[in-house]
């Protein structure tokens, strides 16, 4: 008898952890997602607001029960900015862990990686951060992004600065990686072709703190404008480094600028600038203040553009299990699906090959703050 009640005994315990491990509402781990992007290095600022979005999303998936009676298990993958490293975190993601479909990376020259793999296993892919427009124009069928591409901002950024700050001569630097230089790139062909003048042109490589060189051969060309496209640490040293030179022409960049980052360490020579304002926190409703308020009592911090695009990612990706199961394809096939959704971000959608719909709005630095810019067609 008393074997017996020993054994019951350990039973006992034996449910109750078991209760415990798969959750009051029976769910069971394993469902995998991976995320991806750099959490060490000088890109870990952009890398650890996408992990942190994330994770709260997935979060508040396991406690509202999971998806199918299983919680998400969400794995994060350290790629320290660096495209080979990427591609073998997607690989273990994807292989070894099972992956039912993997979030990421940061960078465009990562993604890119990333997503050769994905389509050959048939393993969704979503870039909630990477703009570069051939991610979703390369006929890979397997690769999402829920994030305004370069063409787009680029885009409204010529519109800007030729219609309303009426900049004729613009000199360009930007970084020489595939986000930068295809971000330059695609601003040169839409504003010349709106009548603007890009009288310089000059790259970087990541990781670089001097551009006096290339500052000096832009001053020499005496632009009123200048365009920088690339991460926000050297973007904001070429802002400074600009500044001390004399340059007065008005800056202005894509949406690597809009990292608060950005406007510690550019200081004052960040006041005035233009950006691409992929997220603005004044603009959503009910959903986009109980996202900032949680996210503020879950880390202390404001929520930026990395964080609360992971997040939309991170839910869409959940709504797409919830509809298509957990085989990948399915997965796949439920987010192509997506013409419009609602999220933190404000309202969005995917087109037919999987890139966002939605417009691009602006904002300009003003008493170190990004100010939201109202101007039709960009919000």
């Amino acid at each position: 008898m008393r074997r017996r009640g020993a054994f019951y005994q350990i039973l006992a315990v034996v449910v109750v952890a078991a209760a415990l491990w798969f959750g009051l509402g029976g769910a069971k781990p394993g469902l995998v997602i991976g995320v991806i992007g750099p959490l060490t290095g000088a890109a870990a600022p952009y890398g650890l607001a996408h992990r942190n979005g994330a994770r709260m999303a997935a979060e508040q998936i396991n406690a509202a029960g999971g998806l199918h009676g299983q919680l998400l298990e969400v794995v994060f993958a350290d790629d320290a900015n660096d495209k080979v490293k990427a591609a073998e975190e997607a690989r273990r993601l994807i292989y070894d862990r099972g992956a039912v479909a993997l979030l990421g990376a940061i960078t465009s020259d990562n993604t890119m990686n990333i997503q050769r793999i994905c389509e050959k296993a048939e393993v969704p892919l979503l870039t909630a951060v990477s703009t570069n427009p051939f991610i979703t124009r390369v006929n890979f069928r397997y690769s999402f992004r829920c994030l305004s591409d370069d063409d787009i901002q680029a885009a409204a950024l010529a519109q800007y600065t030729i219609t309303t700050l009426r900049l004729r001569r613009v000199a360009v630097i930007h970084d020489s990686n595939k986000y930068g230089s295809q971000g330059a790139r695609t601003y040169q062909a839409i504003a010349q072709r709106l009548g603007q003048a890009i009288v310089a042109n000059e790259s970087y490589d990541g990781g670089a703190t001097n551009f006096q060189a290339q500052l000096a051969r832009i001053r020499a060309a005496n632009p009123d404008g200048l365009l920088i496209w690339g991460l926000a640490r050297e973007s904001a040293l070429v802002a400074r480094q600009a500044r001390e030179m004399g340059l007065t022409a008005t800056i202005f960049g894509g949406d690597g600028l809009a990292p608060d980052n950005f406007l510690d360490l550019a200081g004052p020579a960040a006041e005035g600038v233009v950006l691409t304002y992929p997220f603005n926190p004044l603009r959503g409703g009910d959903k986009t203040r109980a996202f900032l308020e949680a996210y503020r009592k879950r880390f202390d911090h404001e929520a930026d553009s990395f964080a609360a695009h992971a997040y939309d990612g991170m839910m869409l990706l959940a709504e797409a299990i919830r509809l298509g199961g957990t085989d990948p394809r399915r997965v796949r096939d439920a987010l192509a699906s997506f013409a419009a959704y609602e999220g933190v971000t404000g309202r969005g959608g995917l087109d037919a090959t999987g890139n966002e719909t939605r417009a691009v709005e602006l904002a300009r630095v003003q008493d170190g703050r990004f100010i939201p810019i109202a101007q039709g067609g960009f919000q």
